[in-house]
């Protein structure tokens, strides 16, 4: 197990210092679940094609809930004056973090961000499927943009 955690560090820094990146955390808090309470969320997310005002990427991440999340995502990025505001959304899939494959679920996401220079904050609605249960949040998020 080791070796895969191995594994996983180098191809993450590989990646990191290959692409821009944004590492960002969130608070989860949750509204259509009574089984789950609010979590936490750490995210990178990795944006693979910039064209004009959009980009197009991976996101890779941690929930709260002991589960991992490989999503892809679109944003379309709106510059003011005073900063610059995105819509994005996300979607994927949820691995446990023993990975069964009988408990893979996937993931939907829509939201804004501001930005100012590289900091960010944002809100959205998640929605995420993990081992039949549907669990409703709406992720309060702090990031910063590194570009390279």
């Amino acid at each position: 197990m080791k070796k895969l955690y191995f594994f996983l560090l180098v191809i993450l820094a590989s990646l990191a210092f290959s692409f821009d990146f944004e590492p960002y955390a969130g608070w989860n808090v949750t509204i259509d679940s009574s089984n789950t309470s609010s979590f936490y969320s750490v995210f990178l997310d990795f944006p693979l094609t910039v064209n004009n005002d959009t980009e197009f990427g991976i996101s890779l991440g941690y929930i709260g809930t002991n589960n991992f999340v490989l999503q892809s995502f679109g944003k379309y990025n709106i510059k003011t004056s005073f900063g610059i505001f995105t819509t994005y959304g996300k979607g994927g899939a949820v691995f446990s973090s023993d990975f069964k494959l009988n408990s893979i679920g996937y993931s939907v996401l829509a939201g804004v961000r501001y930005y100012f220079k590289n900091f960010f904050v944002g809100f959205s609605y998640a929605v995420y499927y993990i081992e039949n249960e549907k669990i409703g949040t709406i992720p309060l998020e702090i990031g910063y943009k590194i570009e390279f």
